[in-house]
């Protein structure tokens, strides 16, 4: 009997999913915080990649030359790294920068200075702190996609 499934299974011919909805990167340094954004998306239907951003790491791989695959590859990005400090803001430039059409969700403070106004000039913006709740609709609203749709037939 071994013999004859280990046979029907060299005959069958997997085809990969496709995934067709959009790629989230969520940067966020509180990994909790981060997680919880990550499963409230994930369960909406998007596909997401975390990024705890500067924080403890040095500096951030989207300000160098290398480069950052998961924000060359998101469809949308949801920066949450608090603007008060100059890495978190080196970021936001190298996004802007880098990936200039990539939709870009700032969960941002009421009191920016000037500088932090013109930064993120086109970024869509929700008052911080937001909840996952809040994160995952104006994610719904920039993408067009919602939850009852599952991946795009092959």
């Amino acid at each position: 009997m071994f013999s004859s499934g280990s046979a029907a299974r060299a005959h069958l011919k997997p085809q990969p999913w496709r995934w067709s909805h959009p790629r989230v990167l969520v940067e966020h340094p509180d990994e909790a915080t981060g997680l919880a954004i990550a499963s409230g998306l994930r369960f909406a239907g998007y596909a997401v990649a975390i990024c705890p951003g500067p924080a403890g790491h040095g500096r951030c791989p989207l300000a160098g030359p290398a480069g950052c695959a998961p924000a060359h590859d998101a469809d949308l990005v949801v920066s949450s790294l608090g603007y008060e400090r100059e890495t978190a803001r080196e970021v936001l430039r190298a996004l802007r920068t880098h990936y200039p059409d990539t939709p870009l969700l700032v969960e941002a403070p009421s009191d920016m200075d000037t500088g932090m106004r013109e930064l993120l000039d086109g970024a869509h913006q929700l008052p911080a702190p937001a909840s996952t709740e809040q994160i995952v609709a104006a994610v719904r609203s920039l993408s067009g996609h919602t939850a009852d749709e599952g991946p795009a037939d092959a």
